[in-house]
């Protein structure tokens, strides 16, 4: 199962950024995939609460929350998936460790793990999939930094 992470200091306390994270009905705010988070369990949160991400394309997964260690680690797992499922390469987990990292500073680790079928499946998830994974979790890693850290241009527009 490979698994490939991108790392990244965010200018806010570790409570706030859990905060965010654990939101999970709000999550399109920093993913930018998911469009729409439909809630599938009564929970809220912790192991169990399982959700629906919808995209803009129009297509839906279902995920649940697998880890929950408040306020330090989150991670979930796609749900419903077949052992006959077509793809060469699915997602198998994401999860997000923070750690403080001086006052008002927090690191955010995203990980990412696969499952591959076959040979190709293999080959690929090894040599191509952790680079385009990288580019999905920089774009999350964005978009929850711009949650917190308002861009260089808005600082500087006036009210």
């Amino acid at each position: 199962m490979p698994t490939t992470s991108e790392s990244r200091i965010i200018n806010a306390p570790q409570d706030q950024l859990w905060a965010a994270l654990a939101d999970v009905k709000n999550a399109s705010r920093w993913s930018g995939t998911w469009q729409r988070i439909e809630l599938l369990s009564a929970q809220r949160e912790g192991p169990g609460t399982s959700f629906r991400a919808h995209t803009e394309d129009g297509a839906s997964f279902d995920f649940e929350i697998t880890h929950w260690a408040p306020p330090d680690y989150i991670a979930f797992a796609p749900t419903g998936q077949q052992e006959d499922e077509p793809y060469l390469i699915a997602l198998e987990s994401q999860a997000f460790l923070l750690r403080a990292a001086g006052e008002q500073r927090t690191q955010v680790v995203l990980y990412a793990s696969a499952r591959s079928r076959g040979i190709r499946g293999w080959f690929f998830s090894r040599l191509f999939w952790p680079g385009f994974q990288k580019a999905g979790l920089r774009r999350a890693l964005d978009a929850i930094q711009a949650l917190f850290e308002p861009a260089a241009d808005e600082e500087n527009a006036e009210p």
